[in-house]
């Protein structure tokens, strides 16, 4: 059915969502601008540090520091610290589909944060470090279809022969402009009663409440 399996990270293999959007409401809150977490959560899941930084500095009129983003990234690191969990299902979709095809990820998430994430969860045994591509190695991040067709590139394989598994709507965007069977997922703590709809709107050709059945769809 596919050539390779292009999975996100936060969100969808690691639970990891509210820990990086509280680390960047503490940050701000440092500073003195106020956010919470639902508009974290309603506005920021999926996109990168540098477009909610310059969302921020729009919203407010104030220019943030020259090192907001490292702070961010240095109080991400310590809240993982505290404890980080996968994904219900996500081990055992992962081990899986690698018995079966190849894998990779393609996460708009902080390089260093990302792969931290897939070790606290036990995850990244299944993933050479070299096939973990972040936003960093492509101009555009999603949305934009940039990355997607970086790792598929990268991978070895042509765009409409890749599945994506992505919970944000900038990722099912990103996956459907790659060319790419994307696949919508709405299990993660932080996913709100619609999502199921935004993904849809968004463009997922298909859309999941529990990775397992994304395990069945796949024969796994």
């Amino acid at each position: 059915m596919f050539d390779l399996i292009i999975f996100d990270c936060d969100g969808t293999l690691t639970d990891s969502e509210k820990a990086n959007n509280q680390a960047t409401l503490d940050v701000l809150s440092d500073i003195g601008i106020n956010y919470t977490m639902d508009h974290a959560l309603k506005h920021w899941v999926g996109t990168t540090l540098t477009s909610i930084m310059l969302s921020i500095q729009t919203e407010t009129g104030r220019t943030l520091p020259d090192d907001i983003i490292l702070r961010c990234i240095r109080r991400t690191t310590e809240l993982q610290g505290a404890g980080m969990s996968p994904v219900e299902g996500a081990p055992k979709l992962v081990a899986a589909a690698k018995k079966k095809f190849p894998i990779c990820v393609a996460s708009n998430g902080e390089r260093s944060n990302v792969i931290a994430s897939l070790k606290l969860c036990g995850l990244m045994e299944y993933f050479h470090e070299d096939h973990v591509f972040t936003k960093i190695q492509v101009k555009n991040p999603k949305p934009y279809p940039d990355l997607f067709l970086f790792a598929a590139a990268q991978m070895g394989y042509a765009p409409e022969r890749c599945l994506v598994i992505e919970d944000s709507m900038a990722g099912v965007r990103a996956g459907v402009a790659a060319g790419m069977t994307t696949f919508g997922f709405t299990g993660s703590s932080h996913h709100p009663p619609k999502q199921a709809e935004n993904l849809k709107s968004a463009g997922a050709h298909q859309v999941f409440d529990r990775l397992i059945h994304i395990k069945e769809k796949l024969g796994l």
